[in-house]
């Protein structure tokens, strides 16, 4: 009974992450909108694709002068989305400011040259190009630019370092460029509030930046990419304050955005494909992470996909145990069952039936003696009624053979004494003769319309001198016969008797026709049959 017991513990022990498979179905719901949305990932990709494709086209066609705004349109294009193409576009960028000698596009282009270097990972480069940047003499938006992306830089590298006090250090450098660009924004306008929650959020206020954030995220107007990015920061926070419900949420939908307006330097899929995992939903958190990888990779972020790989491999491997885990525990019941189902039949069976399976064995042989009996009586009657009917239609056929041989000779008797002129005159041989020739036409009608093109066909088989014409309705004699032997009737006996030849004449127009063919003779009834 201990050992029974100690069987039962143990499978219930392997059957539980069966069972923690079904705490899954409260995150389906909220994920069932990001997997439609990445099942259409393509359709975006396209719609974007095409934008480019056009814009690319406007800057074969527009002035010189022009040129910077096509460029500045196809950088931002590119600038979340692959990093090879962005960083050309930067520099093309950089080269048009140069040559229109304005300050501002100088700016403008440095900063988009910096944001292709953070978001590639190469944060060195990145620090170079920003102190490259000369800011005197510029428009109060050029400095704005500037400002936006150096505390950009300093907190992207604080995240990356995550190192004290280095971060720290990064996180207050970060703060003093984004005080330099608030007064460069109106308070209260959607920017402001962007800059004001991204610092709120890295110096740790998570409540007040919460509350900024929201307000951000009520602005009309709003892009994608600001509303993934701002959603994103949003999950985080409610992940650093344990509200995992609400961090999945935020991060599910700043996903979304990503996936909606083609961001493929992106955060928010991979972050939720750890939660998902912590949860216990490795099904999703493969998914996700492998999507977050492939995303990483094409848009070329160094960093995202260090971290990225980091992370598969652990969440393929508690996969891959709790699949093994799983089968082992349905193998197990499997197996457990089976045998006890076979012990409780064998036991219900020899209990219950050993002490009547004489008495049941030899019941049963009498029963199957008396069936035979029965059986054997019904085959004998069953011979008896077969040889009745088989004479019985004999016998009918010979009569009726007899019947029809006595009418034709009183019909023949009666055409010798001259009576019954009126059957005689219907047995005429003209008339005989038209009816074979109707016969004849409505045997060609019939077979020109199962096969429309054996007349064409039928003429590949020679030279020109000896074709026929194309728009004959009815076949020749030679034509009908291998239009018979074309419908299965190769005998020719049968094909004489049909046309009322002599089977030598039959014989003597096949060898005819075929030694006029430049087809084989041997070949020739086979490439009849192949029409």
């Amino acid at each position: 009974m201990n050992t029974l017991m100690k069987l039962y513990l143990s499978l219930f022990l392997l059957v539980i992450p069966l069972f923690s498979i079904a705490n899954n179905e409260k995150w389906e719901e909220r994920l069932n909108q990001l997997d439609q949305s990445l099942e259409k990932k393509k359709l975006f990709e396209h719609e974007k694709l095409e934008k480019i494709k056009r814009l690319k086209g406007r800057l074969k066609t527009i002035p010189a002068k022009d040129r910077f705004e096509i460029n500045r349109q196809l950088f931002k294009a590119y600038s979340s989305y692959q990093y090879d193409s962005a960083y050309v576009y930067a520099n093309h960028l950089l080269s048009e400011a140069r040559k229109l000698k304005n300050p501002d596009y100088e700016v403008e282009a440095h900063c988009d040259l910096v944001f292709c270097l953070l978001s590639a990972g190469l944060y060195t480069e990145a620090f170079n190009e920003l102190h490259s940047i000369h800011t005197e003499g510029t428009t109060p938006n050029a400095r704005k630019l500037y400002y936006t992306m150096a505390s950009r830089l300093y907190y992207d590298v604080s995240d990356y370092t995550r190192t004290e006090p280095y971060q720290s250090q990064y996180v207050r450098q970060a703060g003093i460029y984004t005080d330099s660009l608030l007064h460069y924004l109106p308070e209260g306008s959607t920017e402001w509030l962007y800059a004001i929650g991204m610092k709120q959020m890295k110096e740790r206020k998570y409540e007040a930046s919460l509350d900024t954030f929201k307000q951000f995220l009520q602005r009309k107007g709003v892009d994608l990419h600001h509303k993934a990015i701002v959603t994103s920061c949003i999950g985080w926070i409610y992940l650093f304050l344990k509200e995992n419900d609400q961090a999945m949420d935020y991060l599910a939908q700043a996903a979304i955005y990503d996936n909606e307006g083609v961001v493929r330097e992106t955060t928010a899929l991979c972050t939720l494909a750890n939660l998902l995992y912590k949860e216990g939903d490795i099904q999703h958190a493969t998914e996700y992470v492998r999507e977050s990888l492939a995303n990483a990779n094409f848009y070329g972020a160094r960093q995202r996909v260090i971290e990225v790989s980091s992370v598969l491999p652990i969440i393929e491997q508690d996969r891959y145990k709790i699949m093994q885990g799983q089968r082992n525990a349905i193998a197990m019941a499997a197996i457990i069952f089976i045998l006890f189902v076979i012990g409780l039949l064998m036991a219900g069976w020899f209990i219950r039936r050993q002490m009547i399976k004489l008495k049941k064995a030899q019941a049963l042989i009498a029963q199957r003696n008396q069936q035979l009996e029965v059986k054997n009586e019904q085959l004998e009657e069953v011979n008896k009624i077969k040889d009745e009917y088989i004479g019985r239609s004999f016998y009918i056929n010979s009569e009726y053979i007899n019947k029809v041989e006595k009418l034709y000779r009183s019909i023949d008797r009666k055409i010798s004494m001259h009576r019954f002129e009126d059957l005689r005159s219907s047995l005429k041989e003209s008339e005989l003769g038209e009816e074979r020739k109707s016969m004849f036409v409505d045997f060609d009608e019939t077979f020109l319309k199962l096969f429309p093109h054996f007349i064409e066909r039928y003429n590949e088989l020679f030279d020109e001198p000896d074709q026929k014409p194309l728009d004959r309705k009815q076949l020749t004699t030679e034509m009908r016969i291998f239009a018979l032997i074309r419908l299965g009737i190769t005998d020719s006996e049968r094909i004489a008797n049909f046309l009322n030849y002599s089977v030598h004449t039959i014989n003597t127009y096949k060898t005819r026709v075929k030694n006029r063919s430049h087809i084989d003779n041997d070949k020739f009834e086979s490439r009849i049959m192949e029409f």
